[in-house]
């Protein structure tokens, strides 16, 4: 007979992501960081309970703050004064009951029931539960009315957060603003680029087909495949071990066309990450040249060397290093500089959920000025005649078209440089004057993405 599991080797996917967003509020953690941490350490978990697992806990992120307004409406207690845990585990229960048709409401308010039991709660909070759950799968609970109040509406609707939904109309109005909030609603398509360090698009498809996946072409990026139809964890495929693509968005993709590399001399990148447009810019090398990846944090430090080995990029050498303080580069002596700055990532909301409770509005303001600091330090490495590439991830003016022109302003040996014409055909649409690189989920399905280039007089 084979050994007993362990009672931590066979908890539900409902238990876990309840432990998940538990750690998460009490620990100030990223929930994408607890999931990938509990699906290490439960590698046992069939494909339909992984695919549940991220389900629950990204839904409930998704959609915490319509969630919270309809649980409010169903208590008779108001949330802040709900325990903790009773609060998590109606936000649970409550996603699959109004979010999840294939899940019997009955089913849901049994499973919360049961972990309420095992989270050793009064019986009395078990039976508050109960009664909550019964209301919100019996009852219609209206949101507010748009023509009553906008902000309050769409942010309920759309379940983001008022001072964003605020920001956005006054930008864009209530038709854009409203199809903004819906595309970052919708979940994003499971997208790869291809090392072509090791092979191309039509090979990998046919290998992914082979290992059970279905692949299809990307509308934008001749690099980037779409995957679905997934029998088994996808970074399980002997196509992924050995190095032969990695997860990255469409819109990640495109940006780094846009620096025009020639071979020879030293390349800079700030902000490397772990390592998606390290690894296109090391396939533009060719072997002709170096790139210095530099990342601040440790733990993206070795995900980056990891992936740096799997890809079989030589070219690039990884370092940690704080771009403000101190480059390990002489002045001018960089050929091309790529800086994907820190940014308050509202363009990627879509597939970062957490983002939309987690982020305040005072928190906009702290961005700008490394970027800023960032961006002088990049410049300031830079040779005569180089180019120097600035991506963000977030829809912030201030973060994208306000900074560059501040900067060129200040900077007169700099001028605006993006050229459409590098970019794959069908993208080149996503340069629009002065020479800015926007993408958008609503418009495009793509993440959304800012990027200028920027030349140094010869």
């Amino acid at each position: 007979m084979g050994k007993k599991p362990k009672a931590d080797q066979v908890r539900s996917a409902r238990s876990l992501a309840l432990d998940i967003l538990a750690a998460a509020a009490r620990q100030g953690r990223s929930v994408e960081d607890l999931l990938s941490a509990t699906l290490k350490r439960h590698r046992q978990l069939l494909r339909p309970e992984r695919a549940f697992l991220l389900e629950l806990v990204q839904g409930v992120k998704r959609w915490e703050l319509q969630l919270d307004y309809l649980i409010s409406q169903a208590s008779a207690i108001p949330l802040r004064k709900l325990h903790p845990m009773v609060l998590l585990i109606l936000r649970l229960a409550a996603y699959q009951i109004l979010r999840l048709d294939r899940v019997p409401a009955r089913a849901a308010v049994f499973e919360a029931g049961m972990e309420a039991k095992a989270r050793r709660l009064p019986p009395a909070y078990g039976g508050f539960i109960n009664a909550v759950l019964r209301r919100l799968a019996t009852e219609d609970f209206p949101l507010p009315d748009r023509e009553t109040d906008a902000v309050q509406a769409l942010s309920l609707e759309h379940s983001h957060p008022p001072w964003l939904v605020r920001r956005w109309l006054e930008r864009w109005g209530l038709e854009q603003t409203a199809a903004r909030l819906a595309a970052n609603n919708r979940i994003a398509p499971l997208t790869i680029r291809v090392n072509t360090l090791k092979t191309d698009a039509e090979t990998l498809r046919l290998r992914l087909a082979r290992e059970g996946v279905v692949a299809a072409p990307c509308r934008f990026s001749p690099v980037g495949l779409h995957l679905s139809e997934l029998t088994a964890s996808p970074v399980e495929l002997p196509s992924y071990q050995e190095g032969w693509w990695l997860f990255q968005d469409e819109a990640a993709q495109l940006v780094t066309f846009l620096l025009p590399l020639e071979k020879g001399g030293c390349w800079l990148e700030l902000g490397a990450g772990r390592g998606g447009k390290t690894t296109h810019l090391a396939e533009k090398l060719a072997g002709g040249g170096l790139l210095l990846a530099l990342d601040l944090h440790q733990g993206r430090l070795r995900e980056l060397q990891l992936n740096l080995r799997r890809w079989g990029a030589a070219t690039v050498q990884s370092l940690r290093a704080d771009g403000v303080l101190a480059l390990p580069v002489r002045e001018k002596a960089v050929a091309a500089a790529v800086l994907d700055a820190p940014c308050s990532a509202l363009g990627i909301l879509r597939r970062h959920p957490e983002i939309k409770t987690r982020l305040q509005e005072t928190d906009l303001d702290t961005f700008p000025p490394r970027q800023r600091a960032l961006l002088t330090a990049a410049a300031a490495a830079l040779r005569p005649g180089g180019r120097l590439l600035y991506i963000t991830c977030t829809t912030e003016p201030a973060e994208n078209e306000e900074l560059i022109e501040s900067f060129l302003a200040a900077h007169q040996e700099f001028h605006l440089a993006t050229n459409p014409q590098l970019l794959p055909a069908p993208a080149r649409i996503l340069v629009q004057p002065p020479g800015y690189f926007r993408s958008s989920p609503a418009e495009h399905d793509l993440d959304g993405f800012f990027a200028a280039l920027l030349a140094r007089e010869g």
